[in-house]
């Protein structure tokens, strides 16, 4: 029997179109009526996009990306998961703390999903956020001896530095009468993260004709999105936007081959300034320093230039969204319950703050201060959903 050539091409289109389909929205359906006889209720369904088109219309709306969620519990405390679809996915969101801590104590049961990861992966996949095991324990142990007490101490300054130049930069520009509050913390505190961690002229450096705090904070979202802005992802998968195919892709595959290649060379140049010094503590200017010094000593397991950049990266990342975030919603709720500035207030009089010459031990005896930037953060998460693993 002859088999045309024609015939088994269609019927590899098919099939692998019908693949697709019960990918995208057949697949989901089978875990939806699984969890259900199991007693739990779909509480969103839109297809392909799902959870992210409810996420987008909450922060419109309502200016919490969480709102749908938190209504729900609201409604309901006793509710232990919520579930909706997700890009072709059942997503479970644990709201029970049992649940969360038994997911926690297990997390090497679940994969990281690629769909919503794969662009941050090739972006800073180096880093502590995607290690795993015996890696991943190397690069907490090494961030948190780079962030112990002593070498927070050392960051006051930087701190108060990166403040005074961006109020005095927003004074000579006259930016202070209508601030987007949460837009320029994001700034002092990605300034912060780039001078604590290259050094205070590293965060004058200009990238793609900004500076570099901009350009990162632009590049992030960018990437955030580039998986919904190409319909190709859907289809053929996200492996798809690292073949250029639209101009879109190539634009920011060329910035992360960029960004990546920058970082290299400033690492690579810092070798050569400082030739050893690094070694020795008192010599070390910035976190830069303090990683170059663990791989002096450590030539057999040292982190290699990839995994620096990449948890700067994070590191960025992290501090000027998440600490940005923080101090822009603790402005938001000082101006809605004006009776917590005077108990702040308070507190620091009581402890003898001296704003002109503040020490970290100054801070840690602000408990109050504590607990309330502590509530803030578990009323205004600044990040949902942001790392979703798969069973």
């Amino acid at each position: 029997m002859e088999i045309n050539a024609w015939f088994i091409l269609k019927a590899i289109v098919f099939g692998w179109f019908m693949v697709k389909i019960y990918n995208l929205f057949i697949r989901e359906w089978i875990y939806f009526f699984y969890y259900m006889r199991q007693g739990l209720k779909l509480d969103f369904y839109r297809p392909l996009i799902g959870g992210f088109l409810q996420l987008r219309q909450d922060q419109i709306q309502h200016g919490d990306a969480n709102y749908f969620a938190k209504s729900l519990i609201q409604k309901n405390p006793k509710k232990r998961i919520i579930m909706s679809s997700s890009l072709g996915h059942c997503f479970l969101v644990l709201q029970e703390h049992k649940l969360v801590e038994e997911f926690y104590k297990n997390s090497n049961m679940y994969e990281k999903d690629q769909l919503l990861t794969f662009n941050f992966v090739r972006a800073f996949g180096n880093g502590i956020l995607f290690m795993e095991g015996d890696r991943w324990k190397l690069h907490r142990r090494l961030l948190s001896d780079a962030f112990n007490f002593d070498n927070l101490k050392k960051m006051i300054p930087i701190v108060k530095e990166a403040i005074n130049e961006h109020f005095a930069e927003m004074t000579e520009q006259k930016r202070l009468t209508k601030v987007r509050i949460m837009d320029e913390f994001q700034k002092i505190t990605g300034d912060i993260v780039l001078k604590a961690f290259f050094g205070s002229t590293f965060s004058k450096e200009m990238f793609y004709g900004k500076p570099l705090t901009k350009f990162l904070a632009d590049y992030f979202e960018d990437i955030t999105l580039q998986p919904i802005r190409n319909p190709l992802t859907f289809i053929i998968g996200p492996k798809v936007l690292q073949y250029n195919l639209i101009a879109n892709d190539r634009r920011l595959n060329a910035q992360t081959a960029a960004l990546k290649e920058l970082g290299r060379k400033t690492i690579e140049n810092r070798r050569k300034e400082i030739s050893g010094a690094y070694s020795k503590e008192e010599s070390r200017k910035d976190l830069l320093d303090f990683i170059l010094g663990y791989n002096e000593k450590n030539k057999d397991d040292p982190l290699s230039d990839d995994e620096i950049v990449d948890n700067f990266i994070t590191v960025f990342l992290a501090g000027m969204d998440t600490t940005g975030h923080l101090l822009g919603l603790s402005i938001y709720y000082l101006w809605k319950y004006p009776e917590y500035v005077a108990r702040i207030k308070d507190e620091a009089a009581r402890n003898g703050i001296n704003y002109d010459n503040i020490t970290i031990e100054d801070l840690s005896s602000l408990k109050f201060l504590e607990a309330f930037l502590k509530e803030v953060l578990r009323w205004g998460t600044p990040t949902i959903n942001m790392m979703p693993r798969e069973a």
